[in-house]
């Protein structure tokens, strides 16, 4: 979807408190777009940057764990998306049963023209583009750590301390204190600022199968950084554009998209949706798994970074 792109970043960057994420129901978790208007990548800092010790949440009245390091702001609790306002949804956080409003919904808008596709709506009481009907078409129609699989967005969101926790692909995401789990990073995009909530720039085409997605670059401090092209890796041994732990900066290497599997080392690789958004990665043969619809929720189908072919992924030991 394309929205207005100053109106966005300076939102994205302004913001800091909410962010998307989606409904333990199928039907919930489809029904808002998936842009995140915020959010953080951690790198390794265990609170992710955000200070979660204040009584708007963090503190310790309630029993932490898994993807919720620090316990939800006691205002925003809910029982269902009623007790949100409009753009929110009510989902559980991972602290004990408690669930909290979510910040979900598209980029700006001002009419529906804005949101660019007839799946979403303009909501101008609150100038978001909200999807009008449930399920998903893809992914990037679920929100943040949930996957679309089968018409139906799954929850995916698996608990990470650090990017080393998480599967190639994907970063360690802290959008909020009391949320912190691993996050695709290679996900759908029509421009820039589609890729900005994750620090991710810019919005390229990494396997030139006409399908964008946000791939960094491999030089992402310089004035105007570009994003890895698979062309550019000449290397028989290291064919394809592969981000970082951090998700901040990509290298030419082993695992990341691909078109088939000629795009890959060698013949010991395939070329997998393992996401199940159609973007395809190289991965090693014969893993466990052949896409996160053949793991238990919320584990997910990937290839860890600490090796071996793709199997279900559980995240940190939290």
């Amino acid at each position: 979807m394309r929205f207005f792109a100053s109106f966005l970043l300076t939102a994205a960057v302004a913001a800091g408190c909410g962010e998307t994420a989606a409904s333990m129901s199928p039907d919930d978790a489809g029904s808002d777009a998936s842009t995140d208007p915020d959010g953080g990548v951690d790198g390794g800092d265990l609170d992710g940057g955000v200070d979660g010790g204040e009584p708007d949440g963090g503190g310790s009245w309630c029993k932490t764990g898994g993807i919720c390091p620090a316990c939800p702001d006691p205002d925003a609790l809910c029982e269902s998306d009623i007790d949100c306002d409009p753009g929110e949804v009510c989902i559980t956080t991972g602290c004990e049963d408690l669930s909290r409003c979510f910040v979900s919904g598209g980029g700006a808008c001002q009419d529906d023209e804005d949101c660019g596709n007839p799946a979403y709506m303009c909501n101008q009481e609150i100038n978001r583009c909200l999807r009008v009907g449930g399920g998903c078409d893809d992914s990037n129609d679920c929100l943040a750590g949930f996957a679309c699989e089968g018409g139906a967005c799954a929850d995916r969101r698996v608990p990470c301390v650090s990017g080393a926790d998480c599967p190639h692909g994907f970063t360690c995401f802290f959008p909020s204190a009391d949320q912190r789990f691993c996050r695709r990073i290679t996900r759908p995009c029509d421009n820039d600022v589609d890729c900005l909530t994750l620090g991710v720039l810019p919005c390229g085409d990494a396997d030139g199968d006409r399908s964008r997605e946000c791939m960094p670059s491999r030089m992402p401090n310089a004035p105007n950084p570009v994003s890895c092209d698979n062309v550019e890796c000449i290397l028989d041994a290291a064919p394809v554009c592969e981000t970082s732990v951090e998700g901040l900066s990509a290298v030419c290497g082993q695992f990341g998209l691909c078109a088939s599997s000629d795009d890959c080392a060698n013949d010991r690789f395939d070329c997998l949706d393992l996401w199940g958004d159609g973007r395809k990665e190289c991965v090693l043969r014969d893993g466990s798994c052949g896409d996160s619809r053949d793991c238990t929720p919320p584990q997910l189908c990937g290839s860890p970074r600490t090796g071996g072919p793709p199997r279900c992924i559980s995240g940190a030991a939290i």
